[in-house]
């Protein structure tokens, strides 16, 4: 899927979605590793468990959902070129019909880099909590764990503010940048 051979965008989420899981992975192991001296690291395993498999589903959902809004553009300059639907139907598509279709699929992409974004920045936390408790020596993991997960955050926070089809004041835009400020202050505190 990143790595894919075509030229076609739309790695960006699922970028930021691996990057988040690979810091949810990391925290977990720093957690792991500092039992002996934080009596609260097993629950902090637990939740970055969590939120690993939470992002990793979030790689491939986001994939799917920007492959979708792809052909659902595609499909509306075709038709807005072509006057049709589709080759099948060969009558033309209502506009207010491809404008819904393409509002659907571009909500839904933001929907998903949102999930993302709040997804990482619970992991910025959880990381710099981890950072602040785990034994000296792995601290840099945890650290680098907390930098994934803001970068994760900010791309999120990056997509959904480039979303075309969201209006200026939609919630979702606010909430992405909050995300983003939260992860960034986890790294503050992770010191």
């Amino acid at each position: 899927m990143l790595a894919s051979p075509h030229e076609l965008a739309g790695g960006g989420g699922p970028a930021a979605a691996l990057a988040a899981a690979t810091a949810a992975a990391l925290t977990a192991k720093v957690a792991r590793g500092s039992r002996a001296t934080w009596i609260e690291a097993g629950g902090a395993v637990a939740h970055a468990e969590a939120l690993r498999m939470q992002t990793q589903a979030l790689i491939e959902r986001d994939a799917q959902a920007y492959h979708e809004a792809s052909a659902a553009l595609a499909r509306d300059e075709r038709s807005a070129r072509q006057g049709v639907a589709s080759p099948a139907l060969a009558v033309p598509a209502p506009v207010a019909d491809r404008e819904r279709l393409l509002g659907e699929a571009l909500m839904q992409t933001a929907d998903l880099a949102l999930a993302i974004a709040d997804a990482s920045c619970e992991i910025a936390q959880l990381a710099a909590e981890v950072a602040r408790r785990c034994p000296k020596q792995m601290k840099p993991d945890a650290l680098t764990a907390v930098a994934l997960a803001e970068a994760a955050a900010c791309a999120s926070a990056r997509l959904v503010k480039v979303n075309r089809k969201l209006p200026a004041d939609d919630p979702r835009r606010t909430a992405a940048e909050d995300a983003a400020s939260g992860a960034l202050q986890a790294r503050e505190r992770a010191g």
